[in-house]
């Protein structure tokens, strides 16, 4: 992906959770006119400043940076399922919570995600 891509979907998550420019600059410690660079495609943040801007954008790093979705390997989620519906009945709900908080906060960050146009 390309700086200017990065910088626009970047810029996209802040817009769709409403944030100002001059909130996220001091939520993240750098000035408006760097996060103006990073929109416009000039400059990549650091890792540091890029952690920060997920934690809070509450979008997914992988939402940000991956140009195609990953690959689903089906061999291995119906053996990941038929493992599920193996375990004691306890055992069984406790992972199924487990994964609605996982799918909750995915389908969260797939909502603060810049849209495809």
């Amino acid at each position: 992906m390309n700086k200017q891509e990065f910088g626009k979907r970047l810029n996209d998550a802040r817009k769709k959770i409403g944030m100002k420019t001059e909130t996220l600059a001091e939520e993240i410690d750098v000035s408006v006119g760097f996060l103006h660079d990073i929109f416009r495609g000039r400059t990549y943040p650091s890792v540091e400043t890029f952690v920060k801007l997920v934690n809070v954008l509450g979008c997914s790093a992988n939402e940000l940076l991956r140009d195609e979705p990953w690959p689903v390997d089906e061999t291995a989620l119906d053996s990941r399922l038929l493992s599920i519906r193996e375990l004691p009945p306890d055992r069984a709900r406790h992972v199924c919570n487990v994964l609605d908080t996982i799918l909750t906060d995915l389908e969260q960050a797939k909502e603060c995600a810049p849209s495809e146009k």
